[in-house]
């Protein structure tokens, strides 16, 4: 039995065919091959990571590996670089299989901690404990004493106690809604880490930096829209400021990843075009999408099956009006009300190409809470390609 802050417990052993399994060796691999600073190298190869795993978790491909029954492979996907599963359907039996919790993938956790630029005296807010593994490194960095973490999930929140417990860690977790009034109760951070994505930078969330701090937060121009990007918004006041780092892709805050609009099947379209090609293409790309999700804001997109076709088109929706469209794979292009979707997105990329094709990077966000406004900007926060009232 171990005892740490009078609690007691008792850690099992993992064990394989041949005798007990050590992680060691795995966990320094790991962490060796991230494309991190040495300081964030060391977090992961000495915080071990199966501790925050649940017994049963999903990989790539949505592979089930089950520590019961393999308690080798079980270890060994637990130190390789990719986002596991841990919940699906809320923690609902019976659902779809949709993901809902995870444990992302190190090199994803590695660069936000790394464009955080944490400080060993700085106090840090994460939004979305998840597993708890995050809070541990953070704990890490900082002492237990000045990390919080918030959970909306009891369960989950519960689960990531319990394995902070097991692993010698004291972050205080707290379950909540990361979104809410009452976040701003606590403590206020020079630091706040979000590991869910949002298309609103809540006001809180500002308000909780002491003086000047940074959010690293995944961001998405619209709740159910293509990928993300990872916004690092340096804070003063009552605004937040930053370039994107990049392509990420994170699940949504739950109080965000409503479902919103959807294109109607079966009506009848105001107009029909017909292309060369495939014109579902930019759409199926996710690079493209998420670029053009950069650009034109306000939609979001899905696929579905017509009767009697072999492949399924493209649905887009505006969430902005009742406007939608449809893109086939032999060609056609239908699109009803008075926002053309696909011909603004014709335009946004003509315009795109011709300033260069520039990446990610170049895009930005400021958040205004005296204006009340989300702006996306282009290399500089004066050149605004759109702004959103919050």
């Amino acid at each position: 039995m171990d005892q740490v802050h009078g609690l007691q417990w008792e850690r099992p052993g993992l064990m394989g065919q041949d005798g007990p399994l050590d992680h060691t060796a795995l966990a320094r691999t790991l962490a060796e091959r991230l494309p991190a600073p040495g300081h964030i190298r060391d977090l992961f190869a000495t915080v071990p990571r199966h501790r925050f795993l649940p017994d049963v978790v999903w990989g790539e491909n949505r592979v089930r590996h089950d520590r019961t029954t393999d308690p080798d492979g079980w270890l060994h996907t637990a130190y390789t670089d990719q986002a596991l599963i841990t919940q699906r359907d809320d923690g609902v039996e019976g659902g779809r299989g949709v993901p809902t919790s995870s444990s992302s993938a190190p090199s994803v956790m590695a660069r936000m901690l790394t464009a955080a630029r944490i400080e060993h005296h700085h106090r840090v807010l994460e939004i979305g404990t998840g597993t708890g593994y995050n809070a541990a490194l953070l704990a890490s960095m900082v002492g237990d004493d000045r990390v919080t973490s918030i959970e909306i999930d009891p369960d989950v929140a519960a689960r990531a106690r319990r394995a902070l417990i097991e692993a010698e860690f004291a972050p205080t977790v707290l379950t909540e809604d990361g979104e809410g009034r009452r976040v701003g109760y606590q403590p206020p951070c020079d630091r706040l880490i979000a590991t869910c994505t949002v298309s609103r930078v809540p006001d809180v969330w500002l308000r909780q930096i002491y003086g000047r701090g940074r959010i690293v937060t995944p961001w998405a121009p619209t709740p159910g829209g293509p990928g993300g990007v990872l916004a690092v918004l340096d804070v003063n006041g009552d605004r937040a400021e930053g370039r994107f780092e990049g392509g990420l892709s994170f699940m949504w805050a739950r109080g965000q990843r409503q479902a919103g609009h959807v294109a109607p099947a079966g009506s009848a379209a105001d107009t029909t075009t017909r292309v060369d090609g495939d014109p579902r293409t930019p759409w199926l790309d996710g690079d493209q999408a998420l670029m053009l999700s950069l650009l034109m804001p306000g939609w979001r997109y899905g696929m579905r099956m017509e009767d009697g076709a072999e492949e399924p088109y493209v649905w887009l929706a505006s969430t902005t009006c009742a406007s939608w469209a449809r893109l086939h794979a032999d060609g056609r292009i239908e699109q009803a009300g008075g926002r053309k979707l696909v011909d603004q997105a014709d335009q946004v990329r003509a315009w795109w190409r011709d300033r260069g094709e520039p990446d990610y990077t170049n895009f930005g966000l400021t958040v205004d809470l005296v204006r009340g406004t989300q702006t996306v900007w282009l290399r500089e926060p004066s050149w605004t390609l759109w702004s959103t009232k919050r």
